[in-house]
């Protein structure tokens, strides 16, 4: 399961982080990493990208990068 098919509201544990490059450097300085808890904040209006909350760090992804953040439930 990734973060894109969670709801809004939604709080779950990253297992992995298939995103790479400057994706992946961004997502690990910011502390989305495996074993940190996300919550989804919220979608766009036209579901394009979605709002992630991770402790005090609050991260807007599109889709594209979102389905690469696996998480578990």
């Amino acid at each position: 399961m990734n973060v894109w098919q969670l709801g809004a509201g939604n709080i779950a544990k990253i297992t992995r982080v298939s995103a790479g490059g400057g994706a992946a450097a961004r997502l690990y300085s910011l502390g989305f990493v495996c074993g940190s808890t996300v919550t989804v904040l919220g979608y766009s209006l036209l579901k394009s990208s979605v709002l992630l909350g991770c402790g005090a760090v609050r991260l807007a992804v599109r889709k594209s990068l979102a389905l690469k953040i696996e998480v578990e439930a």
